[in-house]
């Protein structure tokens, strides 16, 4: 977060591309730590079959928000959807990483 402010120095419009890039797909990762948070206790099919249509819907509001952030705003696309892209992956990694703590030590 602290890096995607530094692109503000590059000019308004690349910082607000990276910023929102990085917003965006931090707000899709905590939805999914949410997720996981409230289901936990529940039965490993139930909660396989929550995580999948969550993943599933996840994915499509990911794909409406990054349409309509690149259609409506006037925001820099290459730098938006390079820093979402770098920023979701990490996230993503670091959530696999948290997930597969939580069940070792179950």
């Amino acid at each position: 977060m602290l890096l995607s402010l530094s692109f503000f120095g590059m000019g308004d419009q690349k910082g607000v591309a990276v910023l929102s890039g990085v917003l965006l797909s931090a707000i899709f990762v905590s939805s999914s730590a949410w997720i996981f948070d409230a289901f936990k206790n529940a039965d490993n099919r139930l909660f396989i079959q929550i995580f999948f249509f969550s993943t599933a819907v996840r994915f499509l509001l990911v794909l409406v928000l990054f349409g309509i952030l690149l259609g409506v705003t006037k925001i820099d696309e290459f730098y938006f959807t390079v820093s979402f892209i770098i920023s979701y992956l990490c996230q993503s990694v670091t959530e696999m990483i948290f997930i597969n703590k939580i069940l070792q030590k179950e």
